[in-house]
């Protein structure tokens, strides 16, 4: 077999990329099938037309045919919605040919909740988790964009009303959208009812290779703000001045970016189109692919020159791939004979982005909060309380405020009984000296009593001799 060869960077510190396969329709299976996934192995194997040697391309995760959605969710979704939920920049690609099914993976509303793509499901999970984490207060903000023949489109704004808007870098280096639409919500079905609206402006178009082919990538972001929840004595009376009070806030920001499939313009008859729009979207499709392409070749051979902005696209998404991001890209190919070349080189372009590193950090900052700021805390969590979801919090206030209590005491009794341990330490290295002092002063007791001893022996001495002098002296 014929490896695509190993990545060079760490799964952790580069783009993520699993590969989707779709299913085979009853003619495609009729006329053979070139692509084979080995799930164990994390590999897809692409048949040779002339069933020659196959070659493996390795991923961090494939995908069968009858993989459901709820698996692509868990397994991509899910993790870069919780990374997000942390702070960090997130992002999910879809890439492939025309009809692979990249829009079915990501933008999929679903008829059902089972064939429901990656955008309802991280707008369910991201308000359950919202819901759940009641110390937190967590804002939400939407925007949907379209680049079509090389322009923005606001596709939250009704449709014309706000084309061609311009890229700007911003004070903090990231690049956005000037005048891009930003909504807020608070619930799942705010927010697919506008990812819905977009969805109605978005540009389709019935093709040879596809009934409803995107003619523009489609760019749909959220971004989460998240703040711990002020409640009684969090520095709340410190706020009552005009000066408020300082709260460190994490914001990420999540990008789902369903890609326009590439194709063969004599396949998809764009060239027989007498109009000429069907021809002019597949060359500027193909040609922001073509920049995409080059642009991670050159973040995967760690060029010092980076063609960003040879593309609206690349330069939109340029902190999604290799920047500040944790990114995910889902290769979707097709099985059939007739698209062997297509799939080989969206095979290809995964390969070469499994080698590009990213730089991903928990984007920290502080907010002022007034009085009045803290005075919606105190009534979101009273009136959450009243409604039975805030008697938990609370609880786990109280818990956290005796928890820091007996800390503070702990710490007390920790520095006390330092205290005692220097003395105690202190004693220990005197000792010698002190005993070597006693020493000293035990022998110079001593020698000053022989020296008494002597004195009295040597008076004594004299007294005996002179009384014998005297006895002599009587007889």
């Amino acid at each position: 077999a014929i490896s695509s060869g190993a990545p060079m960077v760490k799964p952790a510190a580069r783009v993520l990329v699993y590969t989707r396969v779709r299913p085979q329709t009853s003619k495609e299976a009729r006329e053979g099938l070139v692509v084979s996934v080995d799930a164990a192995e994390s590999a897809i194997l692409l048949s040779d037309k002339q069933d020659r040697e196959a070659h493996v391309f390795k991923c961090d995760g494939v995908f069968a045919p009858n993989t459901p959605q709820e698996a692509i969710f868990e397994a991509v979704g899910q993790p870069v919605l919780d990374a997000t939920l942390e702070g960090y920049n997130g992002c999910v690609l879809a890439y492939g040919q025309t009809g692979s099914g990249k829009t079915h993976t990501l933008l999929n509303p679903g008829d059902t909740v089972a064939d429901s793509g990656l955008v309802p499901r991280i707008a369910a999970a991201l308000f359950f988790r919202v819901g759940q984490d009641l110390a937190s207060v967590v804002t939400v903000r939407v925007s949907f964009l379209q680049i079509y023949n090389e322009q923005i489109d606001d596709l939250l704004k009704p449709a014309g009303q706000s084309t061609n808007l311009r890229l700007r870098t911003a004070p903090s280096g990231a690049v956005e959208v000037d005048g891009a639409t930003s909504v807020r919500v608070s619930s799942p079905a705010a927010l697919m009812q506008l990812f819905n609206n977009g969805r109605r402006n978005l540009v389709y178009a019935e093709t040879r290779m596809n009934k409803t082919s995107s003619r523009s990538h489609a760019v749909f972001q959220l971004t989460i703000e998240k703040r711990v929840r002020l409640l009684g004595g969090d520095g709340a009376a410190d706020a009552e001045g005009a000066e408020g009070v300082d709260a460190k806030v994490v914001t990420g920001k999540l990008t789902i970016a369903d890609l326009a499939g590439s194709e063969r313009v004599k396949r998809s008859g764009a060239d027989a189109d007498l109009s000429g729009v069907r021809f002019k979207e597949a060359v500027n499709i193909n040609t922001s692919l073509l920049g995409l392409g080059s642009v991670m070749k050159a973040l995967g051979e760690r060029q010092k020159f980076v063609p960003y902005k040879d593309s609206k696209l690349t330069t939109l998404l340029a902190d999604s791939l290799g920047g500040n991001c944790r990114t995910a890209l889902v290769v979707c190919v097709s099985p059939a004979l007739a698209d062997h070349s297509e799939t080989g080189g969206a095979l290809e372009f995964g390969a070469r982005a499994m080698k590009v590193a990213v730089h991903a950090h928990v984007n920290e900052g502080t907010v002022r909060l007034d009085a009045q700021r803290i005075a919606d805390d105190l009534s979101e969590a009273l009136r959450m309380r009243a409604e039975g979801h805030g008697g938990r919090l609370f609880e786990l206030q109280e818990q956290l405020k005796g928890a820091e209590a007996r800390m503070a005491a702990l710490n007390a009794e920790r520095e006390a009984n330092s205290v005692l341990l220097l003395e105690a330490e202190a004693r220990i290295s005197d000792a010698p000296a002190l005993a070597e002092a006693e020493r000293e002063a035990h022998e110079a007791e001593k020698a000053r009593l022989l020296l008494l001893m002597r004195e009295r022996e040597g008076a004594l001495a004299s007294a005996t001799d002179a009384l014998s002098a005297e006895r002599g002296t009587l007889a």
